[in-house]
């Protein structure tokens, strides 16, 4: 797979963001690392990872962005920005610029792992691609989801916990990531 372009066959749009952004951090610490090897503690960029990880995350997920992302720089530099999707897919042709070349499991594993806690999203106007990975659900959830705020917007967390299929611990782990 060419990370380089915007051609990502196997990823729904929303995941394209997050590789994106996987990739151009990666990319950038392949060149930090050229000119200087960065002093990271594997065992503290590790706990921040864990730290961010939400509700079910899979613990391998956690350990490629670690692999991969944090080859170059502290995690804390994308850890404490999340993005919209379509912001990750712009870092992610970054870091792919910058020589990131992660193998296609861990794009599929860096690409969850944002999606599930770095990604903002706006619940009453992002595309049905984009809900369903970061809220968690799937595609019939996030079709009710759509459907429902055509006739009338979501209002808050409460609102959006009413749909059938969605769960309250991911929203509550999403809370400050999620635009009504």
């Amino acid at each position: 797979m060419d990370f380089r372009g915007n051609n990502f066959p196997r990823l729904p749009k929303g995941s394209r963001v997050l590789l994106s952004l996987a990739v151009v951090f990666l990319g950038a610490a392949v060149a930090r690392a050229q000119t200087a090897a960065p002093t990271l503690d594997p065992v503290k960029e590790a706990a921040a990872i864990k730290a961010a990880s939400g509700p079910g995350d899979d613990p391998a997920d956690a350990l490629a962005v670690q692999q991969v992302c944090t080859a170059c720089h502290s995690s804390s530099q994308f850890l404490r920005t999340p993005r919209s999707s379509s912001r990750w897919e712009q870092v992610f042709g970054q870091m792919a610029q910058f020589g990131a070349n992660p193998d296609d499991e861990q794009v599929d594993r860096i690409v969850r792992f944002f999606q599930h806690n770095l990604t903002v999203v706006n619940v009453n106007t992002s595309p049905l691609e984009e809900l369903a990975p970061t809220l968690q659900v799937g595609p019939d959830t996030a079709t009710a989801i759509v459907m429902r705020r055509a006739q009338k917007p979501f209002t808050g967390i409460a609102d959006l916990a009413g749909i059938s299929g969605v769960n309250r611990d991911v929203l509550e782990h999403l809370k400050n990531r999620l635009q009504f």
